[in-house]
């Protein structure tokens, strides 16, 4: 079969077999490669040379995700699959992000958890829920959130101050409040702590 290429846009190589088009790779992989050099091309290294695009193709979509903020590894194969990459590709891919020291499940979760606790005032049980849900494994996710602050109630009534301070006075916003805040992965005890916390600062107010 002849094998053949043009070049395209934004440092793009169109690659072609027998005049028909099968597959786009960036000129920076595609001169730096052995496939380069070849005018005929067989079954075997057909299939080789097409499992090596997917892979670079998948490798730099993942280089530009990671770009634009952290992954852990299962949650970028996901990425990778959503975006029309297979599998194989995307695991490959996030295997050489590895080994480059690019990807790293340890310090993804302690960044996320810590953006979770601190910027949306999760509790440590929701803490936990997202980062299983996000694919990181059971033991990093224990080390990661028993790591963290676990001063709840300072956390709730940081929030209630900031969003429901003004809509404690009827049974509606408290109700609006405390539901808000058991979204949040907080208990009903440990809303109630806080609610009373907050009624020793400000007589005034009257919580209950």
């Amino acid at each position: 079969m002849k094998l053949t290429v043009k070049e395209g846009k934004a440092n793009k190589i169109h690659i072609y077999v027998d005049d028909e088009y099968r597959a786009t790779v960036d000129s920076d992989y595609w001169y730096s490669e052995k496939y380069r050099n070849l005018k005929e091309i067989n079954e075997e290294e057909l299939t080789e040379l097409l499992d090596a695009v997917s892979f670079r193709r998948a490798y730099n979509k993942g280089l530009d995700l990671l770009s634009r903020r952290p992954y852990g590894v299962k949650e970028l194969i996901k990425k990778l699959c959503e975006k029309g990459h297979d599998k194989n590709s995307a695991e490959k891919a996030c295997e050489r992000l590895l080994e480059l020291r690019l990807l790293n499940d340890e310090e993804y979760a302690r960044i996320l958890a810590n953006d979770l606790l601190q910027r949306k005032k999760y509790s440590l049980k929701r803490v936990k829920q997202e980062l299983s849900f996000r694919g990181i494994g059971r033991e990093i996710v224990e080390n990661t959130v028993d790591s963290l602050d676990n001063d709840a109630e300072n956390r709730i009534i940081l929030v209630i101050k900031k969003k429901y301070i003004n809509k404690l006075d009827d049974e509606k916003g408290r109700k609006r409040a405390i539901d808000g805040l058991m979204r949040l992965g907080y208990s009903y005890s440990e809303i109630k702590s806080a609610l009373n916390t907050l009624s020793e600062f400000d007589e005034d107010e009257n919580y209950d």
